[in-house]
C-alpha cells in the first residue's frame, strides 16, 4: 500500500469505528429494553418524547436530555452508515479519487439531513401564527406548552448540532477548525438557552434560515466532485444569493424584532414557570432567578434587559461569523467572474497535494498507460507524481496570492473551471 493510499484510508477507518460503536450502543439499549422490563421506564426516554400533557402538547424538563442523547448516538450511527454507503458506491464507479469520494459522501449526508430538516422546519413554520409575522413569536411567552412535532424537531436538531461538535473532533482537523468549533458551540448553547427559556418559536425560524443555505452548499460541492462545472457554478450563484437574503436579510430582521418587539409584546417581569402568573414572592426573586429555568421549569422565569441582551448578543455573534464567511465567499465569486474558477475553500490540513497525487496515480493504475500530470510531465505506471506546484500557476487556473488564507472558511464550495 502506498503512502497516499494509507493516508486516504484514515478517514474511512474512523468512519467504520464510529459506525460500529454507535450501532453497538443502540442495539445494546434495544436489547436491554426488550429483555429487562424493569428498566423500560428509563430506556424509553431515549426514543420517546417525555412530558406529554394528554392534549397533544408537551412541556420541557430534565428528561429531555436523555432523548437528545439517544438521538445524538442515533444521528452518529446514521451519519456513519450513509457516508459508508455513499463512499462504497462512488468508489466502485471510479469517477473520483478516494479522498474526493470520502468528501463527496460526507456532503451527501449533509445534503440529505439539511434538506429533510429544512422541509420539516418549514412545514412547522408555514402552519404557525408567526409565519411572516415576527411579533407573534413572543405573544405566547412564557407558556411551556409546545406541539409534539415542534418539540421532536427542535430536540433532534439540538442532537444534530451536538453530533457535529463530536464529528469535527473525531475527524482529521482542518484549518478552519477553530471557526467551525466556535460556530457549533454557540449554536448548540443558543438552542439550549432558547429551549430552556421557551423560545422554541424563535429557534424554529432561525433553524429554517440556516438550513436553506446549508443544503445548497453540500449540493454545490457534490456537483464539483462530479465535475459538473456549469451546474456547480450555477448552484454556487444560487447559494450566494440565498445566503445574502436568508442570513443577512431575514436573520437581521429577526434580530431587529427581538430588539424592538420583545419589550413591547413581552413586558419585562418575572413569572411563575407553571401558572405564567406574575411572580410577587420575594423569596423567588433572588439574584439566581435567571438560572431557574435551567434547573426547574416550574420555578420562576424572568425576562429583563439582561436576558434580552444575552440572547440577542449570541445571535449577533453568529451574524458576525456569517459576515466573515460571506466576505470570503464574495472573494471566491469575484475570482469566478475573472475566469479563475471558484477555488476549493476548505482544504485545511488534509493535504491537497496528496489528493492531486492520488488522482494522478489512480489514473495510471486504472489505465496502465502513461498519463500527464498537472505540469504536463509524463508519468509512467508505478511512478510517483511530482510535487504540487506552489507558485501563482496551479492546476485549475491562477491562484490569487493569499487565497489559501480564504480557503479555510467557506468549506469546499468551488467549481474548478
Amino acid at each position: 500500500m502506498t503512502l497516499v493510499e494509507s493516508l486516504s484510508n484514515v478517514p474511512k477507518q474512523r468512519i467504520d469505528q464510529v459506525q460500529v460503536i454507535s450501532w453497538s450502543l443502540i442495539l445494546s439499549v434495544a436489547t436491554i429494553h426488550s429483555l429487562v422490563p424493569l428498566v423500560r421506564p428509563y430506556t424509553t426516554l431515549f426514543y420517546e418524547l417525555p412530558y406529554a400533557q394528554g392534549n397533544g402538547q408537551y412541556v420541557q424538563g430534565s428528561k429531555d436530555a436523555l432523548f437528545v442523547l439517544g438521538w445524538l448516538v442515533l444521528m452518529t450511527a446514521i451519519r456513519a452508515t450513509v457516508i459508508e454507503c455513499l463512499y462504497e458506491f462512488v468508489t466502485r464507479l471510479r469517477v473520483m479519487s478516494r479522498k474526493a469520494s470520502m468528501r463527496f459522501a460526507e456532503q451527501g449526508f449533509l445534503l440529505v439531513y439539511d434538506f429533510t430538516s429544512f422541509s420539516m422546519g418549514m412545514n412547522i413554520l408555514v402552519s404557525s401564527p408567526y409565519w411572516l409575522n415576527f411579533e407573534e413569536l413572543w405573544s405566547t411567552w412564557p407558556s411551556r406548552e409546545l406541539s409534539g412535532e415542534l418539540k421532536w424537531y427542535y430536540l433532534v436538531q439540538l442532537a444534530f448540532w451536538l453530533q457535529q461538535l463530536l464529528a469535527i473532533n473525531l475527524e482529521k482537523r482542518r484549518k478552519d477548525f477553530g471557526q467551525m468549533f466556535l460556530h457549533h458551540c454557540v449554536t448548540s448553547f443558543l438552542m439550549y438557552v432558547a429551549y430552556a427559556y421557551r423560545w422554541t418559536n424563535v429557534g424554529n425560524v432561525i433553524l429554517c434560515i440556516m438550513d436553506v443555505v446549508d443544503f445548497l452548499l453540500p449540493l454545490a460541492k457534490m456537483l464539483k466532485y462530479l465535475h459538473y462545472e456549469v451546474a456547480c457554478n450555477t448552484m454556487f450563484g444560487i447559494f450566494l444569493a440565498t445566503w445574502l437574503v436568508a442570513r443577512h436579510g431575514i436573520y437581521v430582521n429577526l434580530c431587529w424584532s427581538i430588539y424592538r418587539d420583545v419589550p413591547r409584546v413581552m413586558p419585562f417581569a418575572c413569572y411563575s414557570g407553571e401558572t405564567m402568573d406574575l411572580e410577587t414572592d420575594p423569596e423567588k426573586l433572588s439574584r439566581w432567578r435567571y438560572f431557574d429555568p435551567f434547573f426547574d421549569q416550574k420555578g420562576t422565569i424572568c425576562l429583563d434587559r439582561n436576558i434580552k441582551s444575552i440572547f440577542l448578543g449570541l445571535l449577533l455573534m453568529l451574524q458576525v461569523l456569517s459576515i466573515v464567511w460571506f466576505w470570503m465567499i464574495i472573494k471566491v465569486a469575484l475570482s469566478m467572474l475573472k475566469g479563475e474558477g471558484a477555488s476549493d475553500t476548505r482544504s485545511g490540513d488534509e493535504g491537497e497535494g496528496e489528493e492531486d497525487e492520488e488522482q494522478e496515480t489512480c489514473e495510471v493504475r486504472a489505465t496502465g498507460k502513461p498519463t500527464q500530470s498537472a505540469n504536463g510531465k509524463t508519468l509512467s505506471s508505478g511512478s510517483e507524481a511530482p510535487p504540487r506546484q506552489t507558485g501563482l500557476f496551479q492546476r485549475g487556473g491562477i491562484r490569487v496570492p493569499g487565497s489559501r488564507d480564504r480557503k479555510e472558511l467557506i468549506g469546499r464550495v468551488g467549481c474548478n473551471g
